[in-house]
């Protein structure tokens, strides 16, 4: 970080730095009132040291399975469990969603969002319910879909995944109970009272929970650029909910205002309630039972039930997020509490802790995908590749893979999907699914030499150990895992690795831009561009504010109007250009600009002029009258690439699969780029299709359908496939839908029917990072340019080569074999022309020689060190010249090298501004070669100079100096 970067904290320092002031004022901060009805007392916990709430006074500790010491539920269970009572997975939910609808104050239950968080630039996946609503809703820009609102959120979290497979408690994806309220300052629903109510007659009512056994901690949280004090309560020793009351909006670092609208989030590990009622050894057996019985019937897996009986109550004490000092101490602790040894017990639940390690990675890996993400190297989504390789690596290691197989694993994924579909609704058929395992697993099987190399490389430089930051490292850049790693350099895998990664990316967060302009007060600017599309001519708007440009040293050359039909730079699509003319000083006659440049900022629509405006008062122009025009065809081509990649986009995912999704876009007057989610590069074949099915889509002539509809109703209708592009933070969409191909909410300008487009051509395709594919392409004016030229390219080839179109394809392998016979021809000549050459010159009586020469300079390089021997032992030297290069081997001691370099170099003050410069020329020089000798298989190292030169090089000086210092020319 330079000193210049804001430092960015992350959520646990900005939770640090509330912390005190909340403990100080527990009645401002916490519902001190609702405790003392239901019969609680504040206490401070003698292990923590941190304040809570209880039932009993018998209750000494918080009841934070740190301090409580284990889990006490385990073998026993709470409430109905206790009773004789069963509660499955979806059974909790259940009884949530029943004492929440029926409440004093009803909730709506609504459907999970996707996991792959479209809506946020900031996140790429769910971790909270809250994050379905921020910032917008928190904002209040939005109104959510409900108000209270309840839901089981599925959330996926990277930094617990050291947990996951012992505490019990842990996962890498989980459904989240959600409750929701907004308050606005129009409209209070309920705030803190009102909440700690109806969680404790959810706990005691409906699971019967005693309140003896419940305990209330105040706490901090932190998250998603939010604040605010919580409550966490705790049922023998585990965590079950957590009550944010989100109050303040906070800054990178750390500073807080308070936010607008009033904001309750609670969370509840759904994971957790059947196993506190049940009192089963782990949630795992609660949450898969389907999962974990198919996986241990394909596998034959024994798990160690004897030893998991000891171990359950005390794995609380494992999670490495919160634990202090050294983990294996704790391990240690644990083995003797379990009359084990560290290694006995460590070995004992090895079996179970990977039976559930899988389960988990798998259904999170299930939902991600199924939701639109792919596991690569870049961002995120690095994450789920973490996962599933290191389900593949404990499989391996198991044998379990070579036993259930590829199809063992999708009846694996086949498990999850029939234990979720009570809770999430069924899942729609994902033809490409099992192909993106399929590939991750070759991928893993054949992890990149290049990656091996440079794991290589640093674990050299780092004398064979590795600190967690190279581990990191290696991980998010080398595309290793962690298994890999451990397996290739034969080092322990760190303990807190998967916490240290997730810290790792949270801190890398950059802060959100600084806003150049602050327009909040004013009026927003009326947008007539998509109301008025075919309007090109305007007259009579109005000059709300004029702007000095900040980016390019304030010159005065921005206006706001009031109106306005010029579309700005806005989800890809590049912005419209034109003209404006008013008058910039009274008397004078009206002035006429270019506008270059449209963007919006807040709610104003800020035009970017090409000159400075010539007043001497720029408040003076307020209420001027402006004339003007929009640039027709640079908007009519923009039309057509915008509702061009909506075509593309739809054809893409038809070809190739519901994985695709777009993951960026950009539409110029020239061309447009589509970028979207895919696991490889795409055959000739493929883009064929995805091609001949846009013009498809183009010949049918549908309807372009542009209209308003409020997003609750949009969402309700259509789903979250509305957001391709990303949401925009208003109750009401556009919506753009063409007839039964595709449908976004869109803000761009598009076409009336898809015949308007008329053609649609694919240039090409690359793929920009792992998992993300570029697809470049043009329509309307720019495809029929595009079609000319090839046009041209076969017009052309036919007229050389006398033959048909038809023909081209034969006639082109014919030269290109032709071509490659007379390659090898002039290669083999080449090398014989160098050893003829060379062994002429080792038999003249002449030491040193220099060559003017044709040859390739790749055949000299590999060919004239194979003499450097006889070179070596004759002390001959030889330098072969030319226009683009010189290379030679010297034995010769008495030239001067350096000089030889400075007249090739020239001048190093051109050589230093020509530093990225193509006319730059390179100097090399080795003091030995590698090249066979006879007797020796391998190539051995020999002590005789090296140099080479490539770049533009001076001729006639060179070959001065060379012949000045005793070399001959040889012919």
């Amino acid at each position: 970080m330079t000193e210049k970067e804001p430092k960015v904290l992350t959520t646990r320092e900005i939770k640090k730095l509330a912390r005190p002031e909340f403990e100080k004022n527990p009645e401002k901060f916490y519902p001190t009132k609702v405790f003392q009805k239901w019969g609680f007392t504040r206490a401070r916990c003698p292990k923590c040291d941190h304040y809570f709430w209880r039932h009993s006074e018998k209750v000494e500790v918080c009841g934070d399975s740190s301090c409580v010491g284990s889990y006490t539920f385990i073998g026993k269970g709470c409430g109905i469990g206790r009773k004789g009572q069963k509660l499955s997975y979806e059974g909790a939910w259940k009884t949530f969603k029943k004492s929440f609808e029926n409440a004093k104050i009803p909730h709506t239950a609504i459907k999970r969002y996707p996991v792959v968080a479209r809506w946020r630039p900031d996140v790429e996946y769910v971790a909270a319910g809250i994050y379905n609503f921020q910032p917008f809703c928190v904002t209040g820009e939005m109104d959510p879909p409900a108000n209270p609102l309840i839901d089981a959120q599925f959330c996926l979290r990277f930094n617990d995944l050291d947990n996951i497979g012992i505490t019990g408690r842990h996962y890498s994806g989980f459904n989240m109970l959600g409750v929701q309220v907004f308050n606005k300052p129009q409209k209070y629903v309920y705030f803190k009272e009102e909440c700690v109510e109806f969680n404790l007659k959810w706990l005691t009512e409906e699971l019967e929970i005693d309140l003896d056994e419940i305990t209330l901690i105040e706490d901090v949280w932190a998250g998603g650029g939010n604040l605010g004090p919580s409550i966490e309560y705790f049922v023998g020793g585990l965590e079950l909910g957590n009550m944010v009351f989100m109050q303040y909006k906070t800054h990178h670092n750390g500073t807080r205002e308070p936010l607008q609208v009033q904001v309750i989030d609670v969370g509840i590990g759904l994971e957790r309630i059947p196993w506190v009622v049940n009192g089963s050894l782990t949630s795992y057996f609660d949450v898969f039972p389907l999962a974990i019985e198919t996986l241990i019937k394909m596998t034959q897996a024994e798990i160690n039930y004897d030893v998991l009986k000891k171990f359950a109550p005390y794995s609380c004490l494992l999670d490495v997020d919160e634990a202090e000092g050294n983990v294996s101490e704790i391990w240690d602790s644990i083995a003797k509490k379990c009359n084990l040894t560290k290694e006995e017990l460590l070995e004992g639940i090895s079996v179970a802790k990977d039976v559930f390690l899988v389960c988990d990675h798998t259904r999170a890996l299930l939902v991600a995908i199924e939701d639109g993400s792919l596991p690569s190297n870049v961002g995120g989504a690095s994450n789920l590749r973490n996962i599933l390789r290191r389900t593949f690596a404990v499989c391996t290691k198991r044998g379990w893979m070579a036993k259930m197989g590829m199809d063992g694993l999708m009846e694996l994924f086949q498990c999850h999907k029939t234990e979720l579909t009570p809770i999430m609704g069924e899942f729609k058929e994902y033809k490409s699914f099992r192909s993106i395992i399929e590939i991750e697993y070759k991928r893993w099987l054949n992890t990149d030499t290049d990656s091996k190399k440079k794991l290589d490389r640093l674990l050299k430089k780092k004398k064979g150990k590795l600190s967690p930051e190279d581990w990191i490292l290696c991980i998010t850049s080398f595309g290793l895992d962690p298994e890999q790693i451990a397996t290739l350099t034969g080092l322990k895998i760190p303990d807190n690795l998967y916490y240290m990664i997730a810290d790792h990316y949270e801190r890398s967060v950059p802060p959100p831009p600084e806003n150049l302009y602050q327009l909040a007060h004013l009026e927003p600017t009326i947008e007539l561009w998509n109301s008025l599309e075919n309007k090109f001519q305007f007259e009579g708007f109005k000059i709300v504010q004029v702007l000095q440009n900040k980016k390019d040293n304030d010159k005065l050359n921005i206006i706001i109007l009031d109106k306005s039909i010029f579309y700005p730079t806005s989800g890809g699509q590049m912005n419209d250009t034109g003209k404006v003319s008013f008058v910039c000083n009274k008397g004078e006659k009206p002035m006429e600009f270019d506008v270059i440049d449209v963007q919006k900022n807040a709610k104003s629509i800020l035009l970017f002029l090409d000159k400075e405006i010539p007043t001497q008062d720029p408040k003076s122009l307020i209420g001027t009258q402006v004339s003007g025009s929009v640039n027709e065809q640079r908007r009519k081509q923009l039309k057509m690439h915008h509702t061009a990649t909506h075509i593309v986009s739809a054809s893409a995912k038809k070809i190739l699969g519901p994985h695709v999704w777009q993951h960026g876009a950009k539409k110029t007057e020239k061309r447009a780029r589509l970028d979207i989610t895919h696991y490889s590069t795409l055959s000739f074949e493929e883009e064929r299709a995805i091609e001949n099915e846009a013009n498809r889509i183009i010949q049918l002539g549908l309807k372009v359908n542009k209209y308003d509809l409020e997003k609750k109703e949009a969402e309700k209708k259509y789903g979250f496939i509305l957001y391709q592009g990303g949401i925009v933070p208003e109750n009401t969409l556009r919506i753009v839908e063409i007839n039964g191909i595709d449908i976004e909410a869109c803000c761009g300008t598009h076409v009336d029917n898809t015949a308007d487009i008329s053609l649609i051509r694919i240039i090409n395709s690359r793929r920009i990072s792992d998992g993300v594919l570029r697809i470049y392409f043009v329509a309307y004016a720019r495809a029929l340019d595009f079609t000319n030229e090839e046009s041209d390219i076969v017009h052309d080839l036919c007229t050389q080569w006398s033959c048909p179109p038809k023909d081209i394809s034969q006639t082109g392998k014919r030269f290109f074999e032709a071509f490659k016979q007379n390659k090898k021809k002039i290669n083999d000549m080449s090398v014989s022309i160098i050893n003829l050459s060379i062994n002429s010159m080792l038999k003249q009586e002449s030491k040193n020689f220099i060559c003017r020469s044709n040859l390739d300079y790749r055949h000299l390089i590999s060919n004239v060190p194979q003499f450097a021997q006889q070179f070596k032992e004759l002390g001959k030297s030889i330098i072969f010249y030319s226009q683009e290069y010189i290379f030679g081997l010297i034995s010769n001691t008495d030239l001067d090298i350096n000089k030889l370099k400075a007249i090739v170099i020239g001048d190093p003050k051109v050589q230093k501004r020509q530093k990225n410069s193509s006319k730059k020329i390179s100097f090399v020089m080795k003091n030995k070669v590698m090249a066979k000798i006879k007797g020796k298989k391998k190539k051995v190292a020999i002590k005789i100079n090296q140099i080479s030169s490539f770049g533009d090089q001076k001729i006639v000086q060179i070959q001065k100096f060379l012949l000045e210092n005793g070399f001959v020319e040889f012919n």
